[in-house]
């Protein structure tokens, strides 16, 4: 039987987990995996550890791995799932970050996690991503999100205005700081504090929600998931923000850009008895006094 690999991501700023994930790393080979680790993951361990023999091969593009593995919070799994592109390798997230809507799994749960990719006794969630297309944008420029697609106002105190047309037909004209194309996994980042619904991240939708409206009446939209959106941007300044998942570019005023589901999944592991009412629970302290 050919061995599992596992591909290590992880941030670079948690000196505090370095045991678990060297503990982690010694689990996995004694259950007989391969590891690769990203070559600034790997970076960030040399500084530590007595024996550089240690840490596993490194690696710096696509990675000849069965799963990846992200060590942080749902920055990390981002960053991960970014790098990753459309391989649509599965991702398992190993919490050691703050809310962790992304990373079911923490370094206490390393035997159920390890054992788990090997019987394959994981649950896969396919979980849908927003691709925006448009002239201007640089060719280097990743265009896919997990979270969150957002038209931002660049440096300055005057609102933008962001013309949306939906499958071809006029929507709305949002004069605001911003508006940002959600979709369902990314319900519970930027597009809840800006006031948006919380929605089950198996849904395939899309959510709009303006960033301080000048208008009160343009409130949160869902829509279908194959709808394809058509944005007109226009401002005092002659350009914007176009952020994809946090990563921003400056954009100039002119063109339209097109909003609509990429061509490919994420694939997130999480445990069987892991659910969507479980993990609102736990992450938004419901019920506690």
């Amino acid at each position: 039987m050919r061995r599992k690999t596992l591909a290590l991501y992880g941030k670079s700023r948690q000196d505090q987990n370095l045991t678990g994930i060297m503990n982690f790393m010694a689990e996995a080979r004694m259950r007989g995996f391969g590891l690769l680790c990203h070559e600034k993951f790997a970076a960030y361990l040399s500084r530590f550890g007595e024996n550089p023999d240690f840490i596993p091969p490194v690696f710096s593009g696509i990675p000849e791995a069965d799963v990846a593995i992200s060590f942080g919070g749902d920055g990390t799994f981002l960053r991960t799932a970014r790098r990753l592109n459309n391989t649509e390798i599965p991702i398992a997230g190993v919490n050691t970050g703050n809310l962790g809507y992304l990373a079911h799994f923490s370094l206490d749960d390393t035997p159920l996690l390890l054992d788990g990719i090997k019987k394959k006794m994981l649950k896969i969630e396919p979980r849908k991503l927003i691709e925006v297309s448009g002239k201007g944008i640089p060719d280097d420029f990743l265009c896919c999100a997990l979270n969150e697609i957002a038209i931002l106002r660049d440096d300055s105190a005057s609102m933008i205005n962001v013309n949306v047309e939906l499958d071809g037909f006029f929507l709305a004209d949002y004069r605001a700081d911003g508006l940002i194309v959600s979709t369902a996994t990314g319900s519970t980042a930027y597009n809840l504090s800006v006031g948006g619904p919380i929605l089950q991240p198996e849904l395939d939708c899309m959510v709009l929600s303006p960033v301080s409206p000048h208008s009160l009446t343009l409130r949160p939209i869902v829509i279908s998931g194959s709808s394809v959106l058509r944005l007109e941007m226009s401002s005092r300044t002659g350009s914007y923000r176009l952020s994809v998942d946090g990563y921003s570019v400056t954009m100039k005023e002119g063109h339209s850009l097109e909003l609509k589901a990429a061509p490919y999944v994420v694939k997130l592991l999480s445990p069987h008895d892991d659910t969507f009412a479980a993990s609102l629970r736990e992450k938004l302290l419901w019920g506690r006094r």
